[in-house]
């Protein structure tokens, strides 16, 4: 066994905080563009029609492309249009892109099964459209919303590791480079292993807990 040296912990921890980054910044931008294309993909009238049909183009589309591809198309797209901007926020942003669809789509689903009753209950007492949603729809549609909310992003945080494509060097990248540094690659990747689970562990057990007490309630 042998032990990692100052630098080999300091880019370590390094890593471990861009992997942070890249799947926290890249989680909120994704909640954002979710919350925007469901209110879409709900919106009614005729005047937003094509907003509702091009969000539904968009999550049916972005769902189906792989994340590399994604990637290396935001990033030779920001690059074409002279946007100067790190490879890290390329990463964050095709995160963001990608995190959107699904989490649309988890969004979508679980206000759909929020009982036809009730609403039609809070339109016969007259609510208004801001208390329909804060007291009968969204607390109702989180029961089925925020465990497989939760679990898609732990599984995301590991396509965090495709960012180093791009030249970030996140958690599988830092082991590539102490692996190539000499060090043993078991050892190397054991610690990288470990440092993915430190990362998403809590918030499994987070969507554990959440499904038990919606399971109560």
């Amino acid at each position: 066994m042998i032990a990692f040296s100052h630098y080999d912990t300091s880019l370590l921890l390094q890593a471990l905080l861009r992997t942070i980054i890249l799947s926290v910044g890249g989680g909120l931008m994704g909640v954002a563009g979710a919350v925007i294309l469901t209110a879409l993909r709900l919106s009614g009238g005729k005047a937003l029609l094509p907003l509702r049909l091009l969000a539904v183009a968009y999550v049916q589309i972005i769902r189906r492309i792989p994340f590399i591809v994604t990637l290396y198309i935001v990033f030779f797209c920001t690059g074409m249009a002279g946007v100067d901007v790190s490879a890290t926020v390329v990463a964050i942003g095709s995160i963001g892109l990608i995190a959107a669809a699904y989490l649309s789509e988890i969004l979508h689903g679980g206000i759909l099964t929020v009982p036809v009753e009730q609403v039609e209950a809070a339109l016969t007492l007259d609510l208004p459209l801001w208390a329909r949603w804060r007291y009968v729809i969204v607390p109702q549609a989180m029961s089925a919303v925020l465990p497989p909310a939760i679990g898609y992003l732990v599984l995301f945080i590991k396509d965090t590791a495709l960012a180093s494509q791009i030249g970030v060097v996140e958690l599988s990248q830092a082991g590539v480079i102490l692996s190539g540094r000499g060090l043993p690659s078991a050892q190397v990747f054991c610690a990288v292993l470990l440092l993915y689970f430190t990362i998403s562990y809590p918030l499994t057990c987070l969507s554990r807990l959440l499904e038990k007490r919606i399971a109560v309630h």
